[in-house]
C-alpha cells in the first residue's frame, strides 16, 4: 500500500510539476472531491466556480466561462489534473497582481494613492536605456486617462502592460451620452 501511495505521489508530481506543494494539493483535492458527487473523478463545468472558491479563488462568472471555453472537450466536465492546472494558472495571475501592487507602492508617496507624472518621469529618466523625455511624456499622456497629472493604480497597471481594471464612475459614460445626443440631433436634421 505504501509503495502504491509513493508511486501515485510520484506520478502526480510528474503530471503537475514540482510547483504544487502538499498543502495546495490537499486543498485542491478536498475542493475537487466535495463537488465530485458520484466519485467519477470528474466535476461538471457547473461546479467549477464553487470548487474554485472552496480552494481559495474567487473567479467571476466571466472568468469561469473563459476557463471552460479554453478547456472544453465536449465532456461537460473536467478531471482533477485539469482542475489543478486551472488553479495554478489562477494563482500565477494573483502573483502578477501582487507584483503590480508592490511596485506601485514603491512609487506612490502621496496620500491619494497616486503617482505624480513628475515622479514617474524622474524614475524613468534615471533608468538605464536612455529613455527620451518626449517618450516619457507621451507614455504618461497615453496612460493618464483622466488627465489629472497623476497615475492611479489602474493606469499604472496598464502602463506595465496589464489589462485595464474597470474604473467605478466610468469616465466614458459622459462621452457616450454626448455622442448619443449628437446622433439624435443629426437624426432630427435628416428628418427636416
Amino acid at each position: 500500500m505504501k509503495a502504491l501511495i509513493l508511486d501515485l505521489h510520484k506520478n502526480l508530481r510528474e503530471i503537475l510539476g514540482d510547483k504544487l506543494d502538499p498543502e495546495e494539493y490537499k486543498a485542491y483535492r478536498d475542493s475537487f472531491e466535495a463537488f465530485d458527487w458520484n466519485s467519477s473523478g470528474r466535476i461538471s463545468h457547473g461546479s467549477l466556480q464553487s470548487a474554485m472558491r472552496r480552494a481559495g479563488q474567487n473567479p467571476t462568472d466571466i472568468e469561469v466561462l473563459d476557463i471552460i471555453n479554453k478547456i472544453d472537450n465536449d465532456t461537460g466536465g473536467l478531471d482533477f489534473q485539469e482542475f489543478c492546472q486551472i488553479m495554478q494558472e489562477m494563482n500565477k495571475d494573483d502573483d502578477q497582481e501582487t507584483r503590480y501592487k508592490e511596485t506601485f507602492r514603491v512609487f506612490s508617496k502621496d496620500e491619494e494613492g497616486c503617482i505624480t507624472a513628475e515622479e514617474i518621469m524622474f524614475v524613468l529618466k534615471h533608468l538605464p536605456g536612455q529613455i527620451k523625455t518626449t517618450e516619457i511624456e507621451e507614455m504618461i499622456k497615453t496612460v493618464d486617462k483622466n488627465r489629472d497629472g497623476k497615475i492611479n493604480y489602474s493606469e499604472f497597471r496598464v502602463m506595465l502592460g496589464a489589462i485595464p481594471l474597470v474604473i467605478p464612475g466610468n469616465p466614458l459614460k459622459p462621452a457616450v451620452r454626448e455622442v448619443e445626443r449628437l446622433e439624435g440631433e443629426d437624426a432630427q436634421w435628416k428628418d427636416e
